[in-house]
């Protein structure tokens, strides 16, 4: 009988067990708890930041522009005055940022401020700005010109033929220019025939020099000179060419096969630049189309910076800081 009652008891114990509820799980820690959606936060992030790196680098089109680790291309083209200082320019800058390539070359203004206007480069340099018309004809109202010197520009002659003549008097040269005088001893020079020496229309250097002798009428310029695309070849041209006449940017005025001459007894100096009396020049002008590119940017704040601008460089070409 007892065997019986205990066996009994047995299976009830067995049966209760099975119908009973499984445990529940040791409770997780904080760190363990948290870990699974830690790691697709992680993801998450990860996957933004790329996708955000990814367009920044569309947008930005190859070029970096953070801090001081530029990278990238930049192309720069026109005024001839203004290129032996952009060059300079662009040489120290790559000279502390060597993933960046600058190409600066000339072409005249004209080429400059069409240029950039078409997109073709991305810095336009020009010795005058943009007209009304060519912002019409260009498409390019949106067009940022950014003062980066004052510049001057000065006649220039062959040493043959002006003689003893150094200077000039204003009339004395609306005559040459003009066409009315044709001979250097009808202003004290030799007997020497004037060879002019122009630059072609569109050109700034010629714009300033058709303002300062003409006031800005460029027809009155003689007609049959000679015409030329840049500084270089006007400078070129002139130093190998007996009795000619032309005018260049101050920096191109130490060649050894030229001279300038002073006009109503004011010399072609930086000095008479400064104090305001030299009277043919003013500000030469970095052209974008609509906001500078960071990259262009970056380059156009160093070119106007006090550190460039104040420079040795800077100063021996006969170039004058624009006002900040």
């Amino acid at each position: 009988m007892r065997q019986i009652i205990g066996s009994i008891v047995l299976v009830m114990a067995l049966a209760l067990a099975a119908c009973a509820p499984a445990a529940a799980p040791a409770p997780q820690t904080a760190a363990e708890a948290t870990q699974p959606a830690a790691s697709q936060a992680v993801t998450e992030t990860t996957t933004n930041t790329d996708t955000q790196a990814m367009t920044a680098t569309t947008a930005t089109t190859s070029e970096t522009t953070t801090g001081a680790d530029l990278s990238g291309k930049l192309t720069i083209a026109g005024s001839s005055a203004l290129l032996p200082m952009m060059q300079a320019a662009a040489a120290q800058f790559q000279s502390t940022n060597p993933n960046l390539q600058i190409t600066v070359t000339g072409g005249g203004s004209g080429a400059g401020r069409s240029q950039v206007c078409g997109g073709q480069i991305d810095i336009g340099d020009s010795d005058v700005k943009l007209s009304d018309k060519e912002k019409t004809d260009f498409k390019c109202d949106d067009a940022v010109e950014t003062p980066v010197a004052i510049q001057a520009f000065a006649p220039v002659a062959n040493k043959e033929g002006p003689g003893a003549t150094t200077n000039l008097t204003k009339q004395q040269l609306v005559d040459i220019f003009s066409g009315k005088t044709t001979n250097w001893k009808d202003v004290g020079g030799d007997d020497q025939e004037i060879v002019l020496i122009n630059r072609a229309k569109g050109s700034g250097t010629r714009s300033n020099m058709a303002k300062f002798l003409f006031g800005g009428d460029d027809a009155q310029f003689a007609t049959g000179a000679s015409e030329e695309d840049n500084n270089e070849t006007v400078l070129q041209t002139v130093s190998q060419t007996p009795g000619a006449i032309s005018y260049l940017g101050f920096a191109y005025l130490s060649n050894e096969g030229i001279f300038a001459f002073s006009i109503d007894g004011v010399a072609p100096t930086k000095e008479d630049i400064q104090s305001g009396t030299w009277p043919i020049g003013g500000p030469g002008y970095a052209i974008t189309k609509g906001e500078p590119t960071p990259l262009a940017k970056a380059f156009l704040d160093f070119v106007t910076s006090a550190e460039w601008q104040n420079s040795d460089a800077f100063s021996k070409l006969g170039f004058v800081p624009v006002a900040k």
